[in-house]
């Protein structure tokens, strides 16, 4: 009998800590990894605008805007949980291309919820 209440004890709170520890999704890597390379790109676009209308200023714009990385895909996402509960250290396969030319790195990268919202560590 004893037992028997312990294993449902057991039942009942294995929910709760499965619940507290749980890795972010591949998309959500996936999209905070996107955010990073908008947040990239719109910094860039901001800084061609800010140069004005003066002719070599657009020139040198318009080169670094093509050298700019383009994220292609994210794939293999792979988290382990590291110090503490809301902290996770996540592998990914990222192609992204660069004036034209793709490619795929592996890269690694911390992962931390903070109120209820996950956000890519720097």
């Amino acid at each position: 009998m004893i037992n028997s209440k312990r294993f449902a004890v057991l039942l009942l709170i294995t929910p709760l800590f499965i619940g507290c520890s749980k890795a972010p999704s591949e998309t959500v890597v996936e999209g905070l990894i996107q955010d990073q390379y908008e947040q990239a790109n719109s910094l860039m676009d901001d800084a061609v605008a800010q140069a004005g209308n003066d002719e070599m200023a657009q020139a040198m714009g318009s080169m670094l805007s093509g050298m700019m990385p383009t994220l292609e895909s994210v794939d293999n996402v792979n988290c382990d949980s590291i110090e503490g509960d809301n902290t996770y250290m996540c592998t990914a396969d990222i192609t992204q291309t660069i004036s034209g030319n793709s490619r795929t790195d592996k890269g690694s990268f911390k992962v931390y919820q903070v109120n209820d919202e996950w956000v890519l560590g720097v």
